[in-house]
């Protein structure tokens, strides 16, 4: 099918250059939200009331080509606003004060705009507004009724739909009048063209243009810093080259990574100003609005932009740019440092993933090491010798430590992740203190090497307290478990001192550290290779138990009971029993196993056993 048309033209009259066009109210829904985004609400408001104040003039000055009375002029600007579509109704009323010269002495104009379109369309983008929205009916009021009367009127809403309001009423008067009321509100009718606010935005896009142009040059630098291998100090000291803000990066604990801009004394003041004004709980925060992650840190002598760093989805640190609190120019340029702070942060978290994978690998490789040393794969001279690569000297003592954990998580993944947090723990921590370890796994457990020719038993009890202090720090919810083995001394035998430390693991309390020599006799007769007899002199005490209905229950009750001592109070609390229940239970125990659980030789000799079963990991009461 075709369709053709014909060739014709289309016309209308010319209506002396002012022709009108027709359309959608929506449009200046549209338009307030475009402008909104590239030049700010409040530029908007001003922008509006004078676009609205320019249209007020120019039918003004029809109506004044009418020479029509007063009276009748001021009736007929509501009837234009009505018949421009701006509005579908209007109750206005208005007193005139003139003196003998017919000048305007006063003006009290009230009324109510019916269906204002700038109200609705303003509803629909935005949602409700916290002050009046019709600042292009508000400008065209003052406009027309300024050209006139002759003299500077400006109108003002009062109450507005916009906001949630049940009508838009408003009130005009002369300027002198607003000033005698003391209005303080009347930046937004100060006399500007639309050119003047058109020049405004164009300045501000420009100034916008080129703080892009900088930020690209920022990154642009501290990439190629990157990538020529710069460390955080390097790439710190770029970013304060360029941008001549002093700068912080500390880790989680607040404990310094490096510093630009300060001297040591200068870095010293500001930390421990920050230190006393925490302690003091005199320090200020504030939460930044815009969409970069961060807030502002004040004292009394500095204020600081913080934001975190942010490794694998997990906070490692932070990063600050730090000012003088009396130098009132910083509030202005918030708003670009905060970008720049995001955009140093993401740098200095890309040089610190890339030192966690560098330290993580190498990490991983020891750990292969070690496994291989305890499946017996290597001899010790390879030992040895592959000791020395990773400077670790291996035929000096060392204690074997094993550590394991309770978590409640089902998920594979998240454990695996905590798995992950307990391994990069560990070996920083030790790293930190310089001390020579091999960290790896043995079953779901960490087994770690510690060289200890620098302790002494004190000393490593200590050390093991600390380092279980510290991990209970990071992980809060986690219970953990750390064993530690006797002094081992020569590495070919370090399949014993696994054993000890898990044996020690096994029979540790929970939530503590338990060391092998701690045990006494229970330590030695499980290192023994008695496996098989503590096994049969189990099943012949407890085999009553074992067969019962609630065996782990009551085995699990025996264990608390005997190990507090059969002191019932402590009892209960493990077991959040009640005295009843517990007394309930133990004459339970003692008629399966016909033993009198007062006598001190049986309670000791069944301790023993259970705590056997557990060392070999034959049973697990935690």
């Amino acid at each position: 099918m075709e369709i053709k048309v014909p060739r014709e033209m289309y016309s209308i009259e010319e209506t002396n250059n002012d022709r009108k066009i027709i359309t959608s109210s929506s449009v200046f829904g549209i338009l307030f939200d475009q402008l909104k985004k590239n030049i700010g609400e409040n530029r908007v408001k001003s922008f509006l009331f004078h676009f609205g104040w320019e249209m007020g003039v120019k039918d003004g000055k029809k109506a004044l080509k009418k020479n029509l009375p007063i009276e009748a002029m001021i009736k007929y600007g509501p009837r234009l606003h009505i018949k421009n579509g701006h509005i579908s109704g209007i109750n206005h009323q208005c007193r005139v004060q003139l003196n003998r010269d017919k000048k305007v002495i006063s003006v009290l104009g009230q009324g109510v705009w019916l269906d204002s379109y700038e109200a609705r369309e303003y509803r629909k983008m935005q949602g409700l507004s916290n002050t009046p929205v019709c600042h292009t009916l508000t400008g065209y009021a003052s406009g027309y009724m300024s050209t006139i009367l002759k003299k500077t009127l400006l109108a003002k809403e009062l109450t507005c739909v916009g906001c949630g309001d049940k009508e838009c009423s408003w009130v005009i008067k002369t300027i002198e009048q607003w000033e005698n009321d003391k209005e303080e509100d009347l930046n937004l009718f100060k006399r500007q063209t639309i050119i003047n606010e058109l020049s405004y935005t164009y300045d501000q896009l420009l100034e916008q243009r080129k703080f892009l142009e900088e930020l690209a040059d920022f990154q642009k630098q501290l990439t190629e810093k990157i990538a020529s291998g710069s460390d955080l100090k390097k790439l710190a000291d770029k970013a304060f080259e360029i941008i001549n803000i002093p700068i912080i990066i500390e880790n989680t604990e607040s404990e310094k990574i490096t510093y630009t801009g300060l001297t040591e004394e200068q870095y010293e003041v500001l930390t421990n100003d920050m230190e006393q004004s925490m302690k003091e709980g005199t320090l200020r925060q504030k939460n930044y609005k815009g969409r970069f992650k961060g807030k502002t840190i004040t004292t009394e002598i500095q204020k600081r932009l913080v934001t975190p760093i942010i490794v694998q989805k997990r906070v490692i640190g932070y990063c600050y740019f730090v000012y003088d609190v009396y130098d009132r120019s910083v509030e202005k340029s918030f708003e670009k440092d905060f970008i720049l702070l995001d955009r140093f942060s993401n740098a200095v978290s890309l040089v610190l993933l890339n030192e966690k994978t560098e330290f993580e690998s190498f990490e991983r490789m020891k750990g292969n090491f070690l496994e291989k040393i305890i499946d017996g794969s290597l001899p010790k001279n390879e030992i040895i010798k592959r000791g020395n690569f990773i400077g670790i000297d291996l035929t000096k003592p060392f204690y074997i430590m094993m550590i394991d954990y309770k978590y409640n998580e089902n998920s594979i993944e998240e454990e695996f992740k905590l798995y992950e947090q307990i391994y990069e723990y560990t070996t920083r921590y030790f790293n930190k203190k310089n001390l020579n370890v091999l960290v790896g796994h043995d079953d779901s457990k960490l087994i770690a090497y510690i060289t200890a020719d620098n302790f002494d038993n004190q000393h490593i009890h200590k050390l093991m307290t600390d380092f279980y202090t510290y991990l209970k720090s990071q992980l809060q919810k986690i219970q953990i478990f750390i064993g530690i083995s006797d002094v081992g001394k020569d590495i070919q035998n370090i399949n014993k001192y696994v054993e000890e430390a898990h044996t020690s693991l096994g029979l540790g309390n929970n939530d503590n550290v338990t060391f092998f020599n701690d045990l006494g006799i229970l330590g030695i007769l499980i290192s023994s290779k008695n496996k098989k007899a503590i096994r049969l002199l189990a099943e012949k005490e407890l085999s009553p138990i074992f067969n019962s209905k609630n065996a782990d229950e009551l085995l699990k009750t025996l264990y608390y009971y005997l190990r507090n001592g059969r002191k019932l109070e402590q009892t209960t609390i493990d077991l959040s029993l009640s005295i009843g229940g517990l007394r309930h239970r133990i004459r339970k125990i003692e008629e399966l196993l016909k033993k009198d659980l007062r006598d001190a030789d049986v309670c000791h000799e069944l301790l023993l056993v259970i705590q056997s079963l557990i060392a070999l990991g034959e049973w697990n009461v935690k």
